[in-house]
């Protein structure tokens, strides 16, 4: 099974884009030794060390992102993107 192509029981993951059961839209690219997440087109995250998709565990990332989108203090803060450690989010 090709990774664009998995479905969890929780998130699908389609062309670089996580879909959640909330109304944002998560996407990511890996590029430069880095895990970029995008939610609703601004940058959102950050995880360093990522030489490929495959090292993060996308459902972890949904959840994160689905927990600090709606937190007031968190989305005051994220003019500058999270800077998240792949330890946390590792498969």
């Amino acid at each position: 099974m090709s990774f664009i192509s998995k479905i969890t029981s929780r998130y699908t993951i389609v062309s670089n884009v996580i879909k959640t059961n909330e109304p944002i839209k998560i996407e990511y690219d890996c590029k430069d030794g880095m895990f970029l997440i995008t939610v609703d087109g601004i940058d959102y995250a950050v995880i360093d060390n990522v030489n490929s998709p495959e090292q993060v565990d996308l459902k972890k990332v949904a959840k994160w992102v689905e927990e600090t989108y709606y937190d007031g203090d968190y989305k005051s803060s994220a003019y500058i993107p999270a800077r998240l450690s792949l330890k946390e989010f590792k498969k």
